[in-house]
């Protein structure tokens, strides 16, 4: 049988199929080759021979290298294969899970939605993908997918809570505008690294009686009258430099020359390596 190539971009998504191909699979990394993935009889008659220094060949398998935990589970509910990865995440010594029950060295696995998923899998081969918290400690989620093989069900398990904590983290952040915008008495700016206007909201153009489009791209300080000008681009000035949030009292001028009162609150909006700019939030006093 003919061997197939795969880049290794594309290798965990489409690990279920290939390790149902067969054959060797060579993995690429920019066009050039740098490993083959065996069916595990091949892999295992490579360990049993000997070279011709009579030593067992070095294990060095493509699975030890991926970033996720993978186990191979035969019909018999005993683990078959485990990479390096998930002896790591369950902390045990290398070799020592295989041969183990898998409900013996994950029992909060036992009774948890798991259980439908790797049966269905295994029963009718059809592959599952699904998100489980507290595997691995009480705030941890994993995508766990199952595939079905000759040697019983592969389990991949992919740590995601991060991606689940911004999530959550940006529900919460959403939730936040969309009541401010509901009250309609708390304006908020977002400003750049200039000082200058990116966009406000509604309650902002009722303070000021000026349509968004008209205030992008203004100098907030441009706002309020010249003697104080002065302190607020101080605040704004802190703010950015990383000195912490501030809280002022100001006037700002509205499009009809009067002066409104106001007292504002600004802090940093801080990206991954620098500062993207600041929001600024203004009440009527």
């Amino acid at each position: 049988m003919g061997q197939i190539c795969v880049r290794a971009s594309e290798l965990p998504r489409r690990f279920g199929q290939l390790s149902q191909a067969g054959t060797t699979v060579l993995v690429t990394h920019h066009g050039r080759e740098t490993h083959a993935l065996l069916p595990i009889a091949s892999y295992h008659a490579i360990v049993a021979a000997k070279d011709e220094r009579g030593s067992p060949l070095e294990e060095d398998s493509l699975i030890d290298r991926l970033p996720m935990l993978l186990l191979v589970v035969d019909n018999a509910a005993r683990i078959v294969t485990a990479n390096r990865t998930a002896h790591a995440v369950l902390r045990k010594p290398l070799g020592r899970l295989v041969g183990g029950r898998l409900l013996d060295h994950l029992p909060l696995l036992e009774g948890s939605v798991f259980q439908s998923y790797f049966n269905r899998t295994a029963q009718s081969g059809e592959p599952s993908s699904f998100e489980l918290s507290g595997l691995f400690g009480a705030e941890t989620w994993h995508r766990i997918e199952t595939y079905r093989t000759v040697e019983g069900v592969v389990i991949l398990a992919h740590d995601i809570t991060e991606d689940i904590a911004a999530h959550r983290l940006a529900d919460g952040k959403k939730a936040l505008i969309d009541a401010l915008a509901m009250h309609g008495g708390i304006g908020h700016f977002w400003l750049n690294v200039r000082g200058r206007i990116d966009r406000c909201d509604a309650a902002v153009e009722r303070f000021l009686q000026l349509p968004a489009t008209r205030l992008a791209g203004v100098a907030i300080a441009d706002l309020v009258p010249v003697g104080q000008r002065v302190n607020l681009r101080q605040a704004i000035e802190d703010v950015l430099s990383g000195a912490g949030g501030r809280r002022l009292e100001t006037e700002f001028l509205r499009n009809d020359g009067e002066t409104l009162p106001m007292i504002c609150a600004i802090t940093e909006l801080r990206g991954s390596f620098r500062s993207e700019g600041a929001v600024m939030v203004a009440t009527r006093q």
